[in-house]
């Protein structure tokens, strides 16, 4: 009898509020492992799927009726509970469970001591060869996990074992990979093959595209893109070479890339299989990395029998340090930036991301790209530190501003979440036990009211009051607006414009 791997990114917990572009893009982790085991185990049936299309409730029937061998499980901290909830499935009809993603492998030994219903979690960002192993080692029976340098599991005893992201994080580098023979960042993602977009049914890519279509379609004009996708040829930031990585920040920026012929590789398949012509480069951020887009630009080739929009992420330091960086955008056809802007005040701004940004830098971006023809989904964080009534009344006003003059096409904002691994968690955590289980303070809000009550010069309350004007400021001006990393009871203006 053939064996199935089923794949799933768990969609948000029905609590948390949305961001401006929920499940308008695919799911690309789960496509990514899907290929790779794939070509690994041409017996293994894989099924790939994502629960913020499909829904949780057609994943736990699929599971009742497939009954894989083995579920892996895409768990960040907004859809922890649903995360847990298809394990507790994938064990009543017998799978192995592994989860994997930011949540899961940042609190990977608390969460294999604390949930008998996950088997292993894997923390490597680049988690294709670390589940190729777990599944060989399971296939042969051995049981020695302890080789897989990136798995947590469960030993006999019923101890959490392996990987520990508190002392180890560090070896979780690209370079680190024992088939990454070149140890160099340039076309380091070769080793990754073009994602198998194919791997997730029509309907699925036909769900991302009306969802698209319906958010973002009037930033096409009387085009009407015939589709879209997700892809991740370069990674990491430039700040972590600057020593000012954001606090609110929880990734280990571990930069590499692809080569330019492997970035239009990804783009040509892409629009064979699934018609793509917007793509979504997840890299935080791009540009960050003037040199790969270069290389990118001339590398494009000139046989296309279309031409692909790139929204990417992006950061207006970058802008203003690179004076050609504009241009270089316009000519890669980049549609779409999304830019932490952070803060309306210079006193926060320059508290979350360092003492080079300011807000005179975050405008002059904004016009610089606007003069481009490029949009902006702008991003702000609420409640940290330094936040008083008054910075908290300058940032919206600065906020309604932009909106007014067209300076971004989309906006969300929020209180700060401290999560484990940035500054404002490990600020929170070291004094503060939540009262749940430890393996995560799952009550977002929570922790984050209890984070501005300690540390903040405003309320919480005083933070979900400026995001709901924000947002009712983005309704009346027509544009998408959201909330993530907060509950949707917060908000009284929850539909996106």
């Amino acid at each position: 009898m053939t064996k199935t791997i089923y794949l799933v990114n768990a969609a948000n917990d029905e609590s948390i509020a949305s961001i401006a572009n929920d499940y308008s893009f695919p799911a690309l982790n789960i496509l990514a492992l899907g290929t790779w085991l794939k070509a690994a185990f041409p017996d293994i049936e894989i099924i790939c799927r994502d629960g913020g299309i499909c829904g949780t409730e057609l994943i736990q029937r699929e599971i009742n009726t497939f009954k894989p061998w083995l579920v892996g499980i895409g768990a960040l901290c907004t859809s922890y509970h649903t995360a847990l909830e298809l394990a507790r499935i994938a064990k009543s009809v017998g799978a192995y469970t592994v989860f994997g993603n930011d949540h899961a492998a940042h609190l990977s030994r608390q969460i294999v001591r604390n949930r008998p219903d996950v088997d292993f979690v894997i923390a490597a960002e680049y988690g294709e060869y670390a589940l190729e192993l777990l599944v060989r080692e399971l296939l042969d029976g051995v049981g020695d996990f302890a080789g897989i340098a990136s798995l947590t599991y469960r030993t006999p005893r019923g101890q959490a074992a392996g990987f520990d992201y508190t002392t180890q994080k560090d070896t979780l580098a690209i370079a680190n990979l024992p088939f990454q023979a070149a140890k160099q960042r340039k076309g380091a993602l070769d080793i990754f093959p073009t994602v198998d977009r194919s791997l997730y049914p029509q309907y699925m890519w036909d769900s991302y595209l009306e969802n698209y279509k319906s958010a973002f379609g009037h930033l096409h004009g009387d085009h009407v893109p015939t589709g879209i996708t997700t892809m991740n040829r370069a990674r990491g930031c430039s700040r972590a070479n600057e020593n000012i990585k954001c606090k609110h920040c929880d990734m280990l920026l571990d930069v590499s890339f692809s080569s330019g012929n492997r970035f239009w590789d990804e783009v040509r398949t892409a629009n064979a299989q699934v018609k793509s012509e917007v793509f979504y480069e997840v890299c935080d951020s791009l540009t960050s990395f003037p040199r790969f887009i270069r290389d990118v630009v001339k590398s494009k080739p000139d046989d296309r029998d279309f031409d692909p929009m790139f929204f990417i992420y992006g950061q207006a330091l970058d802008i203003i340090r690179n004076d050609d960086l504009g241009d270089l955008l316009a000519e890669l056809n980049v549609f779409k930036l999304n830019i932490g802007l952070e803060s309306g005040c210079d006193r926060t701004l320059k508290h979350m991301k360092g003492p080079k940004d300011s807000v005179e830098i975050n405008e002059t971006a904004l016009r610089i790209l606007k003069s481009r023809g490029i949009n902006v989904y702008g991003s702000f964080v609420l409640g940290t530190e330094p936040e008083t009534s008054e910075t908290l009344r300058t940032t919206v006003d600065w906020i309604k501003r932009i909106i007014d003059e067209g300076l971004i096409s989309d906006v969300e904002a929020q209180p700060i979440l401290p999560l484990h691994n940035n500054h404002y968690g490990k600020q929170l955590f070291s004094s503060y036990n939540p009262k749940t289980e430890d393996d995560w303070p799952i009550d977002i809000d929570e922790v984050s009211r209890e984070y501005i009550s300690r540390h903040s010069g405003v309320s919480y309350d005083d933070c979900i009051s400026a995001a709901n004007e924000i947002r009712q400021h983005a309704r009346q001006g027509q544009i998408n607006f959201g909330s993530g990393l907060s509950k949707k009871e917060n908000y009284s203006v929850e539909v996106v414009a």
